[in-house]
């Protein structure tokens, strides 16, 4: 009852982008749940079309999106101002509160939209949160510090599927965030992808 796709796959050609809509369409008629992680990659858009010029229309049939800001940034076009600090790795919630409202206000049938939440403080240590907007409240995670990170690679792909299992699983959002991430986090202890 659920489908993933993500942003990777309409990036890589035009005959991508149209097979993703079909299959999410398709999956909408089934009365499937459709998630995406926005998963913007700019060296992947090579085809002649921007992720903004092609993902609006692909996000219109999507139920739940995960990103974080860049990637509502590029893909959708929409942005606040600076979310966090580069400076000082701060993390406005407002910001990302406001621009959680703001993708869901463009995109009518987004029932939640969560935001992974990075904070840099070296290669190998990083403080790691999410947000998750459904219509009504926003809600924010514990915070952890990843203090010996393995890799990253696949810390996005699992905070995705933990929040698929946590939807799916618990019956709260809130339940369901603090799984996602906790997920994550974990995977940031493990090698490879």
């Amino acid at each position: 009852d659920w489908f993933h796709w993500t942003g990777i796959t309409p990036a890589i050609s035009q005959g991508a982008a149209d097979v993703c809509l079909e299959a999410i369409q398709a999956a909408n008629r089934l009365g499937i749940t459709v998630s995406c992680d926005l998963n913007y990659r700019k060296n992947l858009w090579k085809y002649g079309k921007t992720a903004s010029e092609v993902m609006p229309e692909i996000v219109k049939y999507v139920d739940v999106i995960v990103a974080n800001e860049e990637d509502v940034q590029k893909a959708l076009g929409i942005s606040s101002e600076s979310a966090k600090s580069v400076d000082e790795g701060e993390i406005n919630t407002e910001v990302y509160e406001n621009i959680a409202k703001s993708v869901m206000a463009t995109y009518e049938n987004v029932k939640k939209i969560a935001i992974t939440l990075r904070e840099s403080k070296s290669a190998n240590h990083n403080d790691w949160s999410a947000c998750l907007y459904n219509g009504k409240e926003f809600i924010l995670s514990r915070k952890y510090q990843i203090t010996h990170i393995v890799d990253r690679v696949g810390g996005g792909d699992s905070f995705s599927g933990g929040l698929i299992y946590g939807l799916n699983t618990y019956e709260d959002d809130k339940t369901a965030l603090e799984f996602a991430v906790a997920a994550s986090c974990l995977k940031h202890t493990i090698p490879g992808d």
